[in-house]
């Protein structure tokens, strides 16, 4: 799963107790929030990690934000998605949790708001 999309690590070998996959080198996304702000091209790529766990045909489609890594290159991968096959949604409230401990939250849905008003609507419709 997930071996076409370059959010994801590839996989060289698995068996019954142990997966291989490619090592990603970089930066935590919530570290690096600690040390710089969240702009619109950081939201925007925090969208399209979004976007990609439901597109591959993970079941959450959400992530802690230090399984996020920005590599030397500026590109998101995402780590461990072990959990991502259990648990259904399609809110990302890992990720908005996160945001809001690093004062980021506002921000971000400012950001998707503007930028993405159909996705902004889909998570917060009325009922």
């Amino acid at each position: 799963m997930a071996q076409e999309d370059p959010h994801f690590p590839k996989l060289y070998d698995y068996g019954n107790k142990y997966i291989i996959r490619e090592c990603i080198h970089g930066i935590e996304l919530d570290k690096y929030l600690i040390h710089n702000p969240l702009t619109k091209e950081i939201s925007l790529k925090i969208i399209d990690v979004y976007e990609a766990l439901g597109k591959v045909g993970y079941k959450r489609q959400d992530s802690m934000l230090f399984h996020i890594f920005i590599t030397s290159c500026s590109y998101f991968r995402v780590i461990d998605t072990a959990r991502a096959m259990k648990e259904k949604t399609t809110f990302p409230r890992r990720i908005l949790e996160e945001l809001d401990k690093l004062g980021y939250k506002t921000d971000f849905l400012e950001h998707v708001k503007a930028l993405r008003p159909d996705l902004y609507c889909k998570w917060f419709k009325k009922k």
